[in-house]
């Protein structure tokens, strides 16, 4: 298989993605295509339907949420980063990264085939003269991520209101309280400071690690580096600087 197309979202490193998609429903993402594929009649009759699926390939590049991290990862051309090893076992974060659930019972990136499903909302679909560009909106998928597929959501096929979900439905997700100060926001575009905040919200750390509340975080996002720090429940942004 090649990439058909290229998302480029406001989250350059894997520190920070949402764990799944609409757990940051105001992310905004452009899916640009490969020239032999950016046709105008390609997506036409997509712009009727709500949401989309996205079939692609996990980026996993340069682990961790500090300066150098984020350095380190812009440098590394090989963004496959630990895709090469997979085990039948993972942690999920949903629960706390303590207990091991079987690989395919998760959505976790360390796959034997680095293949992601996300289904995004279609914001509009815009037709330039060099192809269509799809905006969309809750996508879970890092800048630059390639793109094999995209297939309309159908919701009288797709959407299953009796459907169960295992383990994680006795795990309520729990998201953080962003302490954001306003000296700090009026330094984030207005279209983006909504998304970053959801981004925050959902913690970004590695779960199941010690962590320590004085200890400074860096999360890349869109043209910024958003320092912060977490102590309970409580994170609270210390500064932002640009990217």
């Amino acid at each position: 298989m090649k990439p058909i197309a290229h998302i480029r979202t406001d989250l350059p490193q894997k520190f920070g993605i949402p764990r799944n998609s609409f757990l940051a429903p105001h992310l905004q993402g452009r899916i640009v295509f490969e020239p032999e594929f950016a046709l105008n009649s390609a997506v036409a009759g997509l712009d009727g339907f709500s949401h989309a699926w996205l079939l692609w390939e996990f980026e996993n590049g340069t682990p961790g949420g500090t300066a150098q991290d984020i350095a380190a990862d812009a440098a590394t051309d090989d963004k496959s980063g630990t895709n090469t090893k997979w085990s039948p076992t993972v942690r999920p974060p949903r629960l706390g990264g303590s207990e091991r659930m079987g690989v395919f019972a998760t959505r976790s990136p360390f796959r034997p085939n680095p293949i992601g499903l996300t289904c995004v909302k279609i914001d509009h679909v815009e037709l330039t003269d060099d192809g269509p560009i799809i905006h969309v909106l809750g996508a879970d998928l890092r800048d630059g991520t390639p793109i094999f597929d995209i297939k309309p959501y159908i919701p009288f096929a797709d959407c299953h209101p009796d459907a169960t979900g295992g383990f994680i439905d006795d795990v309520p997700w729990h998201e953080l309280d962003v302490d954001f100060p306003e000296t700090l926001q009026a330094h984030i575009e207005n279209d983006k400071l909504e998304g970053l905040v959801e981004v925050l919200r959902q913690d970004p750390r590695r779960a199941g690690s010690k962590h320590d509340p004085s200890r400074v975080y860096h999360l890349a996002f869109a043209a910024y580096d958003v320092a912060f720090t977490v102590d309970g429940d409580a994170l609270h942004v210390v500064g932002v600087a640009s990217a």
